[in-house]
């Protein structure tokens, strides 16, 4: 009933030639899957690959490292995770207000964000070794950093973002598909 009085007029340009179905063999030799993941050649390929993906996805990293805290400090030191949730909130204003007003003197040059994010990071680390929840910090970051630095190291970013022009079917700076046809 939804197409009632509708009616679809055939095409009026006739393709002279049929397209030919490949079979799964032939299509299975085109294609090449695509993992995020590998191993770089060289160590120097190593340690590029690592700064890139740090400044890349330095801010997953430390979400990563901010859940782990807190999730340690949740069943016994309060207290340690309250002043946490503090030094947290207080960054996050710092950054938001950075952002909304970008011409302001906190947005200038004259101060970087390092200069205020670092000694907020010192200070949550010396309050939470004051709040005797030093064990907490120094176990997550002893099983989270080698974790992060594995990652760092074996994920390949070229995979899904195409950075150059090529003959792929995505543009510069757009997704690349998970299968190159080559």
């Amino acid at each position: 009933m939804s197409n009632l009085g509708v009616t679809q007029r055939p095409s009026s340009t006739v393709s002279s030639s049929t397209p030919q179905m490949e079979t799964a063999r032939e299509l299975k030799a085109k294609a090449k899957f695509v993992f995020p993941l590998g191993f770089p050649a060289t160590p120097e390929a190593a340690a590029a690959r690592i700064i890139k993906n740090l400044s890349h996805l330095g801010l997953f990293y430390m979400l990563v490292l901010w859940v782990g805290l807190s999730i340690s400090l949740v069943p016994e030191r309060k207290f340690s995770l309250l002043l946490l949730m503090a030094m947290t909130i207080i960054a996050n204003q710092y950054l938001i207000m950075v952002r909304l007003m970008p011409n302001s003197i906190c947005g200038n040059k004259a101060v970087d964000k390092m200069l205020v994010l670092v000694p907020v990071a010192i200070v949550t680390i010396v309050g939470l070794i004051l709040t005797r929840a030093a064990i907490h910090l120094f176990a997550t970051l002893g099983i989270g950093i080698p974790v992060i630095l594995v990652h760092a190291v074996l994920w390949r970013d070229s995979g899904f973002v195409n950075e150059e022009v090529s003959a792929s079917d995505s543009a510069p700076g757009e997704l690349a598909p998970l299968v190159d046809n080559v």
